[in-house]
C-alpha cells in the first residue's frame, strides 16, 4: 500500500453529535421500534410540562398516537401503489399490514405552554444539544435530545420530517415549521418556516383540530416506524399508560389525553383507545431558581469552562470578580482568603486571561480543602406531600396512605430533597412491594431493580411496622429532586444505587411514612378488636334476656326462697334500674325479655363507648364527638373521682374515670 493511501487511512474524521447520537441511538433511549414510540412521546410531554410550568399555567397536554400505512410511511419507488395492486394475490390476510412488517405510526402532542420565539424553532427543535435547560438548575431534561432523537429515528426509519405549531402569549401569529436534520453538520434542514393568523381559522393537519383564537403554546408531530401492541419487541402501549398514570401522580395539577387511532383496515379489530388523566389540583409547586455553581461540586473541566464563560463576558474580568460571580458561598472577603491561601502567584487583579490550566488545577485543589456551608435546597422545586398525596389518592385509591419529606441534603455538591410516600392496598396495586420512582417529577420506568429506591425498600424491616411485605398491596413512591440526579446514562432509566447519602435519606424518609402507618394500623385493630368484642357480646343478648326472664318468672314471692333472693331490694348500693325491677318482680309484674335486651344492649354499648373515649384520649386523637370543648361533665357527688358525660350528639358515658382526661378538661 502506498503512503498516500495510509495517510488517508489514518486520517482523523470529525463527527457532529447529531451523527454520534445517530449511531448510538441506545443512549437517549431509543433502542428499538417499542421503547422509540415510548420515549419519543415522554420527550415532548416532558418539554409540554416545562413549557407550561414555566409560565405558570395549568398544563393540559393532548397525545395522540396514529397508524399510518405502510404505503404512506415510505412510498413505492414509483409512486403509491393502488389498492388494487397492494398485496394482490395474498388473499383477505393481506389486507392489514402483516405481523412480522415493521408498524408506522405519527405521534403529535399539543400543550398550553409558554410557545417558542418564531426565529428559534429550528434550533430548538433540529438542532442535536441545543437547548434552554443548561446551568444549575433543576430541570426535567439535561442532554438536548428529546425532540432531536425523535427527528432522528423519523428520519432514519421513514425519512420523514418534524411538523410543528407554536405561538406564544400575546402574539398574533402561528409559526408553523417543517423541519429535517442535517447528520454530518448537525444543523436544521428548514422545509418551510412561515407565520399563520392566530384567529382561530388554522387548523392542525395531524389532529385536524382548530387551534383557538390567541392560541398559545406547540404542537409537535413525527413519524415513525414503532411497535403499539405487536407480537415482537416491546410494546409501548402498557409502559405509555404506566408512564402517564405514575406522572398523573406527580403532578396532580396537569390534565393528560391520550388517544390512539388505529389503521382504517384494523379498526374492525381494534376500536383504538381514549385515556384521560384528569387534573386533581391546582397547586403547582414553585418555579425552580438557577443557583451558582458550588465550590465542592466543580471539577476540573468545569472550572475551564467557567474560566471560558467569564472570558466571553468580560475578557478584563480578574481572578477575585470570578471568583464572586461564579461560584455560590464565596463573598469578597473569601475570595481574599482563596487568594491568599493561593501563594504569591496569585492576587486580586490577576487577569483571568493569564490563569493557565497548572493555576486552575491548583485552583481547584484549594478550594476542595476549604469548609464550605451545605446549600440550603431553597432553588429546588419538590412536588409537595400535599400533590403527592393527591395524585396517589386519585390514581390508586389505597386504604391507608402516609406521606414524609426530607430536609435538604447534599450529594456531590448539589443538593436534593427526598419526598416518600407508602401506601397499603387501593386498586391497580399487584401483592407485594410496588416500587415507583420519581427523579425531578418523572417517572423512572425501565431497570427498577437497579435503582437505589428499590434496595432502599427491599431492605426495610416491614414485620416491624406491622405490614406484611408478602401478602398486603404496598405502594412506595419516592420523589428526588435535585439540580444533579445521578441518572445511568442520558435516558434517565434509574439512579445509581452506589449514591449512599441518597439511599440514607431515602430509607429515612420511608421509615417515617411506615411510623405512621404502623400507628395507624394499630388504631385500626384496636377498633376492630372492639368491633368485634361488642358484636361477640350483641349475640348472646337476646339469650340472657330470656334466661333471666325465665329464671324471674319462676321466683315464687311468698315462698322463704323467694323472700331470701328478695333481700336484695333494702341494699342501698343498688343502682336504680335493679330496685325498679325487684318492685317489680315484688309487684307480679312480669319483666318482657324485649325490655331486658334494651337494657343489655345499652350496657354494651356503655362499655364500648368508655373504651373507645379512654383509647382515644390515650393517643391523643381529635375526635369531632369527643373533643374536649364538645363535653358536657356531669360529676357524680358519690363518687369525686369518676363523672358522667353527655356529647353535643347524645351520647351518655357514665363512671368515666377523671385520671383519662388530658388536663384541664376535668
Amino acid at each position: 500500500m502506498s503512503g498516500k493511501g495510509k495517510k488517508n487511512k489514518n486520517k482523523a474524521v470529525l463527527r457532529s453529535p447529531a451523527e454520534f447520537f445517530a449511531d448510538n441511538k441506545s443512549i437517549a433511549g431509543f433502542d428499538n421500534p417499542g421503547k422509540s414510540t415510548f420515549t419519543a412521546i415522554r420527550e415532548f410531554v416532558e418539554n409540554s410540562l416545562d413549557a407550561t410550568e414555566e409560565g405558570s399555567i395549568l398544563p393540559n397536554i393532548q397525545i395522540q398516537v396514529d397508524g399510518i400505512d405502510k404505503t404512506v410511511a415510505r412510498p413505492p419507488l414509483y409512486g403509491k401503489a393502488s389498492p388494487g395492486t397492494a398485496n394482490a394475490g395474498a388473499g383477505p390476510a393481506a389486507a392489514t399490514q402483516s405481523k412480522t412488517e415493521p408498524s408506522y405510526f405519527r405521534i403529535t402532542v399539543r400543550d398550553n405552554g409558554i410557545g417558542m420565539p418564531h426565529d428559534e424553532v429550528p434550533n430548538m427543535l433540529a438542532r442535536v444539544l441545543s437547548g434552554s435547560k443548561y446551568g444549575i438548575q433543576q430541570s426535567r431534561g439535561r442532554f438536548g435530545l428529546g425532540a432531536k432523537m425523535a427527528l432522528i429515528w423519523s428520519k432514519m426509519t421513514t425519512a420523514g420530517e418534524l411538523v410543528a405549531y407554536t405561538s406564544q402569549k400575546g402574539k398574533k401569529d402561528i409559526t408553523f415549521c417543517r423541519l429535517d436534520i442535517d447528520l454530518n453538520k448537525n444543523e436544521p434542514k428548514v422545509k418551510l418556516h412561515e407565520k399563520l393568523p392566530n384567529d382561530g381559522t388554522v387548523v392542525s393537519e395531524m389532529l385536524h383540530k382548530s387551534f383557538p383564537e390567541d392560541w398559545h403554546g406547540a404542537e409537535v408531530s413525527v413519524m415513525f416506524e414503532g411497535n403499539w401492541t405487536g407480537n415482537a419487541g416491546m410494546k409501548s402501549r402498557s409502559y405509555l399508560l404506566k408512564y402517564l398514570r405514575q406522572l398523573a401522580v406527580i403532578t396532580p395539577y396537569a390534565q393528560f389525553s391520550l388517544t390512539y387511532v388505529p389503521l382504517e383496515l384494523e379498526r374492525r379489530k381494534s376500536h383504538g383507545l381514549k385515556v384521560i388523566f384528569k387534573r386533581r389540583s391546582e397547586k403547582m409547586p414553585p418555579l425552580p431558581k438557577v443557583v451558582k455553581h458550588h465550590p465542592k461540586g466543580v471539577g476540573l473541566v468545569k472550572i475551564e469552562e467557567l474560566v471560558r464563560l467569564g472570558l466571553e463576558e468580560n475578557f478584563k474580568m480578574t481572578l477575585k470578580r470570578f471568583l464572586v460571580t461564579s461560584f455560590e458561598f464565596i463573598t469578597s472577603v473569601k475570595a481574599r482568603d482563596i487568594v491568599n491561601e493561593l501563594g504569591s502567584k496569585f492576587s486580586d487583579d490577576l487577569p483571568l486571561s493569564e490563569l493557565s490550566q497548572p493555576m486552575q488545577m491548583h485552583l481547584q485543589n484549594v478550594i476542595k480543602k476549604m469548609t464550605w456551608p451545605h446549600p440550603d435546597g431553597a432553588a429546588l422545586s419538590p412536588a409537595g406531600e400535599y400533590n403527592l398525596y393527591l395524585g396517589i389518592t386519585k390514581e390508586f385509591t389505597p386504604a391507608m396512605i402516609a406521606t414524609a419529606k426530607e430536609p435538604a441534603s447534599v450529594f456531590e455538591g448539589h443538593a436534593f430533597i427526598i419526598e416518600a410516600a407508602v401506601s397499603v392496598g387501593g386498586r391497580n396495586m399487584a401483592t407485594g412491594l410496588n416500587v415507583h420512582r420519581f427523579a425531578n417529577r418523572i417517572p423512572l420506568i425501565f431497570e427498577q431493580s437497579s435503582d437505589l429506591v428499590t434496595h432502599a425498600a427491599q431492605d426495610l424491616p416491614w414485620g416491624a411496622y406491622k405490614i406484611n411485605n408478602k401478602e398486603d398491596k404496598i405502594g412506595v413512591f419516592v420523589s428526588l429532586v435535585s439540580t444533579k440526579v445521578p441518572f445511568k446514562g442520558t435516558g434517565k432509566e434509574f439512579v445509581s444505587a452506589d449514591c449512599v447519602e441518597i439511599r440514607a435519606a431515602v430509607l429515612r424518609a420511608l421509615k417515617q411514612c411506615c411510623n405512621q402507618l404502623k400507628h395507624k394500623i394499630s388504631a385500626n385493630a384496636r377498633e376492630r378488636s372492639q368491633r368485634d368484642r361488642k358484636k361477640e357480646l350483641l349475640q348472646y343478648v337476646p339469650n340472657v334476656a330470656n334466661a333471666v326472664c325465665a329464671v324471674l318468672s319462676n321466683l315464687d314471692a311468698t315462698s322463704d326462697r323467694a323472700s331470701k333472693r328478695l333481700r336484695l331490694d333494702t341494699d342501698p348500693t343498688l343502682e336504680i334500674p335493679t330496685q325498679k325491677l325487684l318492685e317489680r318482680l315484688q309487684e307480679s309484674n312480669p319483666v318482657q325479655p324485649a325490655e331486658l335486651i334494651g337494657l343489655l344492649k345499652k350496657n354494651v354499648d356503655q362499655y364500648n363507648a368508655t373504651e373507645t373515649l379512654q383509647f382515644m384520649t390515650q393517643q391523643g386523637k381529635k375526635n369531632q364527638d369527643l373533643r374536649p370543648d364538645n363535653l358536657k361533665i356531669q360529676p357524680k357527688v358519690a363518687c369525686a373521682n369518676s363523672c358522667s358525660l353527655r356529647t353535643q350528639t347524645g351520647l351518655l358515658l357514665t363512671n368515666v374515670s377523671h385520671s383519662i382526661f388530658p388536663k384541664g378538661v376535668v
